[in-house]
């Protein structure tokens, strides 16, 4: 005899009931992690199933949405396919264990008043939630309730997460040039990589000789060098180099705390962001050290020195370019002035991604809308370069006693500075200890914290300006000879392509004060830049103290062209030569080029001498008002705003 098995019913009210003889159900389940068990999901739907089941006398049509991730996360492609499906009608009745299981927050409590408005039933078994009774007060307790537990479980997480790393545990992840054993716990048995000595040994020195992130980068994707055991990427990037530049267990200090997850409450995400510096955790480990800490910190306070112009400081603090990347940029680049405003001139003129303009012209605050061939300004610096090198003049005996002159005075300012700055760091140490004394006794406020650390960082960068001046040779400057000089400066420059990178920065070390001015042709046809510019044949010296006894002797005035002249401008003198000669038929088949062209260079040639001019361009003081393709002037936008110093003729 079988047994019949017997469901116990349970009573709801008001009853489930279906709008079309069948109820639809929409149960939602969700884990949060990938360590969590996918099981779960079942687990939650067979409950479902059966809290509906025994309390519907009809059949049941059931829709799950399953998904994995955090509840705070509104962007879920599980919560827009229930909002859907709600608003659809489709569905009588939504099931779950509890709110959390598909939003939290305040959301929770607006996706139940999105079921109420399409006459959907919802229900949260564990929150004793019903939108068909009395449920506003209910689910806004338990949203609250949901948000507290998620704070008191961050809490001990990091509550015991601080006082393992105090007793040397969490060590999840290494950086390169450490290796972690298998089975490590502790931050004793991590060791250093002996393959990375010498690469870190070379990474620091070529930091201190003012190379840049992006440049070690490349050096360590030339050479080969492996990332770090946890990095996704398998080539060096600048911010990889970076981050393990600044980590000071280069110098046997780990540290914790630094950063913290903030959630971004629009989408419920989170991002890091920079700790409070009272959560932040050091502990001292000696054998992990690559660098002494003086030395480590002298060079970081160098590198941060260095890119100080570079930070993002905006008003009250702000950083007005935040989430915006930076790059290097192909030379001319980030270079060249408008010699009219004052402003730089930037890539993308007039729908040409190579070309060049005023960027005060772009916002119609210039009148210089002129265009630059980008690929062409390269090309003519590099080449003004050479010619330079290449005329560069043997030093006589006079001038090598005037250098040795004022290589001792730039010893006697050395020495002076030397005082000056032991001076700085004796009264900036004076006042840390005042600072520490001060907040030891209890007496402690954010604004004595933020001196404190402004002083820390200024103590650095003296202590780094020292250790600099005190590495550079104070003795009788040895000049090597011009030609040398024109072989060290003329390798430096040819090895290098036009767009590479490498160029750019050699070139802007070499060219400074490069303004471009617009000029017109005398008979009113062609607008064009030219550029003036200050070559400092200087730098190319290895020395510092040679870079700055030679500074002086080795600068030079640039006045370049940056344009390829028309044809009528470019053979004007050779025409007219053969004019001497020959006929203007004659002299255009000798040149290869029509008698109108010969023509025509005549003409320019003899309203030059109307004007009395020996150049064909003439240098613009204000917007032509005959040109049909300069007239940005004109805008209604326009107003001329020019940089200080800069608009006077």
């Amino acid at each position: 005899m079988q047994e019949a098995s017997v469901m116990t019913r349970y009573h709801v009210e008001p009853p489930l009931a279906p709008r079309n003889g069948r109820l639809r159900a929409l149960g939602i389940t969700r884990i949060s992690t990938l360590n969590q068990d996918v099981k779960s999901l079942a687990d939650q739907q067979a409950l479902l199933r059966k809290w509906v089941e025994d309390r519907c006398d009809g059949p049941v049509e059931w829709t799950f949405i399953e998904g994995q991730g955090s509840g705070e996360c509104l962007d879920r492609e599980q919560v827009a396919e229930a909002e859907e499906l709600v608003a659809s009608g489709q569905v009588d009745l939504v099931a779950m264990e509890d709110l959390s299981r598909h939003m939290r927050r305040v959301h929770a409590v607006l996706f139940c008043e999105q079921c109420e408005d399409a006459d959907t039933r919802l229900i949260a078994i564990n929150d004793g939630i019903d939108t068909c009774k009395d449920w506003r007060l209910h689910a806004f307790f338990a949203a609250m309730k949901h948000e507290q537990s998620n704070k008191d479980t961050s809490l001990r997480i990091k509550r015991t997460l601080r006082n393992r790393f105090a007793q040397g545990g969490v060590i999840q992840f290494t950086v390169f040039g450490y290796v972690k054993p298998p089975g490590a716990k502790n931050d004793g048995e991590l060791q250093k990589d002996p393959a990375a000595e010498a690469i870190m040994k070379e990474w620091f020195a070529r930091l201190d000789r003012g190379e840049t992130f992006s440049e070690l980068a490349d050096w360590l994707n030339s050479q080969g060098v492996a990332t770090g055991p946890f990095c996704r990427s398998e080539r060096w990037t600048c911010a990889m180099v970076g981050r393990i530049t600044r980590n000071p267990i280069l110098k046997g200090v780990r540290q914790r705390n630094r950063k913290e997850a903030k959630r971004y409450n629009k989408t419920g995400k989170h991002k890091s962001v920079n700790a409070k510096p009272e959560d932040l955790l050091e502990r001292f480990c000696p054998h992990l050290a690559f660098f002494e800490a003086a030395y480590y910190d002298r060079v970081l306070a160098k590198v941060i020195s260095r890119n100080a112009k570079y930070r993002r400081n905006g008003k009250c603090g702000a950083e007005p370019r935040m989430n915006i990347p930076k790059k290097r940029i192909r030379y001319p680049g980030q270079s060249i002035r408008c010699g009219v405003c004052g402003r730089l001139l930037v890539f993308g003129a007039h729908g040409q991604a190579d070309h060049m303009m005023c960027s005060g012209a772009r916002e119609y605050r210039c009148w210089n809308g002129i265009s630059l061939d980008g690929p062409l300004t390269a090309q003519c610096v590099g080449e003004m370069v050479l010619v330079e090198i290449e005329a560069l003049e043997d030093f006589d005996p006079a001038f090598l006693e005037l250098v040795n002159d004022e290589a001792r005075k730039l010893d006697a300012g050395r020495d002076s500075r030397l005082r000056d700055l032991e001076t700085l760091i004796d009264q900036h140490r004076r006042e840390i200890q005042n600072l520490v004394r001060f907040i030891r006794v209890g007496d402690e406020s954010p604004s004595v914290r933020e001196d404190l650390q402004q002083l820390d960082a200024a103590l650095l960068q003296l202590q780094g300006e020292k250790a600099e001046i005190e590495q550079t040779p104070s003795q009788t400057v040895v000049i090597p000879s011009a030609a040398e000089i024109r072989q060290l400066a003329r390798e430096s420059v040819r090895k290098l392509a036009l767009e590479s990178y490498e160029f750019a920065k050699l070139i802007r070390s070499l060219v400074t004060d490069f303004f471009v001015y617009p000029y017109r042709s005398c008979d009113g046809r062609d607008l064009v830049l030219r550029g003036t510019a200050r070559l400092q044949l200087a730098n190319v010296m290895p020395d510092q103290r040679l870079r700055d006894t030679l500074r002086g002797p080795l600068e030079r005035v640039l006045n370049l062209d940056l344009f390829v002249a028309p044809q009528r401008i470019r053979l004007r003198d050779q025409v007219m030569a053969l004019r001497r000669e020959m006929t203007e038929r004659e002299a255009a088949e000798r040149l290869g080029i029509t008698k109108t062209a010969a023509q025509y260079a005549a003409g320019l040639d003899r309203l030059m001498g109307r004007l009395g001019l020996i150049d064909p361009y003439v240098r613009m003081a204000e917007p032509p008002t005959d040109y049909p393709k300069m007239r940005r002037h004109l805008h209604p936008r326009y107003r001329f705003d020019p940089l200080p110093g800069f608009g006077r003729t």
